[in-house]
């Protein structure tokens, strides 16, 4: 929800003016589990729930208490920016190519990856975050093959508007195909030279790598000799 009066501190300018220990606790958001501190009787020092943010936040109370948290940059992911896909009922194929439609690229699942890879060369940034979405799907289903019994799951990120990702997770083994993620982050966000083939192949020799130590074990009792 977008607000006009607050002001955005790194957490450099934070630790140089703002000592938690001196601040009375407000109250934790229901919204968005932020942290709020009493800076004076109308404003608060205002922490998100998410060890890897870049920022806080001073707010006013009112503010804080109607949930006018401003969308940072950190906080603009492609995850928030189709957060209403992000669980079992919408992270689905026919939603992924409602968005390509929407990005005018047409999929076809054999030459997916070498279509994909001339296309996203033409995007700008804003169909990059667009085309996110469906290239995490579809070459996390192509993952997906190769361990049947991994399921996507959704995990809630507390920033300032609150969002959840979508990674394909091996509970039993408690194996995480979520390098995946940061690799299509890397590539589509971040200019990372690495085409969308070798991301699968990394990906995929992780998983090769660490699928034999499931079936090893260590015999710790020493069998009698009878």
């Amino acid at each position: 929800m977008a607000q006009n009066n607050f002001k955005v501190l790194t957490k450099e300018v934070e630790q140089a003016n703002y000592n938690l220990r001196d601040l009375k606790f407000y109250k934790t958001s229901p919204y968005n589990e932020s942290l709020a501190y009493f800076i004076d009787e109308n404003n608060l020092l205002v922490q998100p729930n998410v060890p890897a943010a870049e920022h806080s936040l001073i707010l006013s109370i009112s503010d804080f208490d109607s949930n006018k948290f401003p969308l940072l940059p950190e906080n603009d992911t492609p995850y928030y920016r189709y957060k209403e896909l992000m669980n079992k009922e919408g992270f689905t194929k026919e939603n992924m190519l409602k968005i390509l439609d929407e990005v005018n690229f047409n999929y076809q699942k054999e030459t997916f990856y070498t279509d994909a890879e001339k296309f996203v060369k033409t995007l700008s940034l804003d169909d990059k975050m667009k085309f996110f979405i469906p290239a995490l799907y579809f070459i996390g289903e192509d993952l997906h093959k190769l361990c049947p019994n991994a399921e996507w799951q959704f995990h809630t990120l507390h920033y300032f508007q609150p969002f959840s990702d979508a990674g394909l997770y091996y509970e039993k083994r408690q194996f995480s195909f979520y390098d995946l993620n940061v690799l299509l982050e890397e590539k589509l966000l971040k200019d990372k030279k690495i085409t969308f083939k070798n991301i699968y192949k990394r990906v995929e020799k992780y998983y090769l790598k660490e699928k034999p130590n499931w079936n090893y074990t260590i015999e710790l009792v020493p069998r009698s000799k009878d």
